[in-house]
């Protein structure tokens, strides 16, 4: 691991929010938008058992805040 982070304005281990980590954000929303097609690999099994422990309403804002780092970062 690194500490490349250091100094930036986010904060990588929080999911939602305006100082949330982008990159932290769309990785939670990748895993839950492609959930069933990853499921049959056994090296994804940790982190999808991570996201179901995620309540419903804090992926539902990991959803809509990964829409709207789409549109600002024009993706």
């Amino acid at each position: 691991m690194s500490d490349h982070c250091r100094g930036c304005r986010y904060e990588p281990g929080r999911r939602t929010g305006e100082d949330a980590c982008p990159l932290t954000t769309l990785y939670w929303n990748f895993l839950d938008t492609h959930a069933d097609r990853l499921a049959g690999n056994r090296r994804m099994q940790m982190p999808l058992a991570n996201l179901r422990r995620i309540p419903a309403a804090e992926r539902a804002a990991i959803r809509i805040r990964a829409d709207g780092l789409r549109i600002e970062f024009g993706a």
